[in-house]
């Protein structure tokens, strides 16, 4: 991110931690997703949790907003020929880079756990686009985005592991780091404990 992103994130994570939203579409691509958010929930209480056909773009807008977390799991997909319009499948539609850049954020971490969240392209005469870029242009101080193709169940279970770390006082790259290794234990291929990378303030 620019130096001007860089400053916002730095000032929002240090902020206290208030409330947490919690968005999940699975599909059949991502059938564990709805797991994923059920097992996030309990460690947030107070959490509002959008499952579904209420995990639209309307919801996130008017929600967000408020989330210090905001964990959105669904199906993604990156546009290498446009990635404007590179996107996640929300339950009314698709969330494009556009539309994020459009979101009003002041969350300390926003994750995208879903496919290929922190790919972009470098456009002429501008920064990398993608849906990353999109996000801290909204607001968000970090992100947890994928560089490729994740694993629906493993995914799941890290990101739960995730979560736990994070509420025990871990701060977020550490707790990103200890979860990874944790999974990397019964899944030593890097497809399924690596794809996921924290950017922003660690």
């Amino acid at each position: 991110p620019s130096a001007q992103v860089l400053q916002h994130c730095l000032r929002l994570a240090d902020r206290p931690s208030r409330r947490a939203v919690l968005l999940g579409v699975p599909n059949e691509q991502t059938p564990r997703v709805r797991d994923e958010i059920e097992a996030i929930a309990p460690l947030f209480p107070g959490a509002r949790v959008l499952l579904d056909g209420q995990a639209t773009l309307e919801s996130l807008r008017a929600y967000a907003p408020e989330a210090d977390i905001v964990h959105l799991a669904c199906h993604g997909h990156f546009r290498p020929d446009n990635p404007l319009f590179s996107a996640l499948r929300l339950g009314d539609g698709w969330l494009t880079v556009r539309d994020a850049y459009d979101l009003e954020l002041t969350s300390k971490l926003v994750t995208l756990s879903a496919c290929e969240t922190g790919l972009g392209a470098v456009t002429p005469g501008d920064d990398l686009i993608g849906l990353a870029r999109g996000f801290f242009s909204a607001g968000a101080a970090s992100l947890i985005v994928s560089l490729w193709t994740v694993d629906d169940e493993a995914t799941a279970t890290m990101m739960t592991d995730f979560y736990r770390r994070l509420r025990a006082g871990d701060e977020p790259g550490a707790a990103l780091r200890r979860a990874q290794r944790t999974m990397l234990r019964d899944h030593p291929h890097p497809f399924f404990w690596s794809p996921f990378v924290l950017l922003g303030r660690w």
